[in-house]
């Protein structure tokens, strides 16, 4: 039989697609260690996320409809319970139908019985407009989609004028990079599992344009799995949301200052009592520099949450 090549359009869909089924078959692998957060790494990511839940995402007063917060990238509903909990009807999307699953579980048990979730993916989200109050799309989710401009303009598209978003990204400016560069030359004994050729390569220009790594996450078996990640720089991030009517508010880096400990030790999910002090002492640090540029722009993860324009006045007939 004849095979017919590709054009390049199609040749870029097929990539794209195998590209979020990898993601998917990825975190369905890891649905029974989801929640498993021992490390000293993914406790600070997750408290920091929730710390900004809490403070920015407070319901608005004198609303006559119950507030309604979609979470773009459920996984198994960590956030989404958390936003339940401050009394919004919550619409949670992910690819994984496995996270789905237990997304469902989670919140019913905790006696949520109208959170809706769905498989579907945030390129092409299942919403009519401006249905969303708050958009929750951490994760980090837009690190993972493969088409994120697209995901970006739907996130926009489904939350009301005036509605807020919490986006969390991976940075590409951080201190792993020196840590990789020096594990390289040091024979691998941080276990960062890169060669040098690689680790110089996220030096190379342009420097205010993220780029895509094949990422190595640890499992808790000891094995580890191979995912595509993008990494974004901060400015690109703010122009890339702006473009979509969404004006960036505030901005926060996650691991600036306790990235001072390579991120392959604090990923140990049995930390010594020593470590966990050190890392402590590290962590109260950052929150007091944070939210201050530079650090908002040099960390491991970025926060930034912003807020969608209020639709223009229509212009009257003369």
């Amino acid at each position: 039989m004849e095979t017919i090549p590709l054009e390049p359009d199609e040749q870029q869909s097929a990539g794209l697609h195998n590209e979020e089924t990898r993601v998917r078959e990825v975190f369905n692998q890891m649905v029974d260690e989801y929640d498993h957060l021992s490390d000293l790494w993914y406790q600070y990511t997750f408290n920091s996320v929730d710390s900004v839940l809490l403070e920015e995402f407070k319901p608005p007063k004198g609303l006559t409809h119950r507030p309604v917060a979609l979470d773009v990238g459920c996984g198994t509903g960590i956030q989404s319970l958390r936003l339940a909990s401050m009394g919004y009807e919550v619409i949670g999307v992910d690819v994984a139908d496995a996270l789905v699953a237990a997304a469902k579980r989670k919140l019913a048990k905790a006696g949520y019985y109208d959170a809706e979730f769905s498989i579907a993916d945030a390129q092409h989200l299942p919403l009519e407009d401006s249905v969303a109050d708050c958009v929750n799309c951490c994760g980090p989710t837009l690190s993972f989609i493969p088409d994120w401009r697209s995901a970006l303009r739907e996130i926009a598209r489904c939350l009301r004028p005036g509605g807020k978003v919490l986006f969390e990204v991976e940075g590409k400016w951080n201190l792993d990079l020196f840590w990789e560069i020096l594990n390289a030359l040091a024979f691998n004994f941080l276990g960062y599992n890169e060669p040098l050729p690689t680790a110089l390569s996220h030096l190379r220009p342009p420097w205010n344009v993220g780029h895509s790594i094949e990422y190595e996450f640890p499992l808790e078996s000891g094995d580890s799995v191979q995912m595509p990640l993008r990494l974004f720089a901060a400015s690109e991030i703010d122009c890339e949301l702006t473009g979509t009517g969404l004006v960036p508010v505030k901005n926060w880096g996650l691991h600036v200052i306790t990235n001072l400990i390579p991120s392959t030790i604090l990923h140990n999910p049995n930390p010594s009592r020593l470590l966990s002090i050190i890392f402590k002492r590290l962590s109260s640090m950052e929150r007091r520099i944070n939210h201050v540029w530079p650090f908002t722009a040099l960390g491991c993860s970025l926060l930034v949450v912003a807020r969608k324009q209020n639709a223009e006045p229509d212009s009257q007939e003369e």
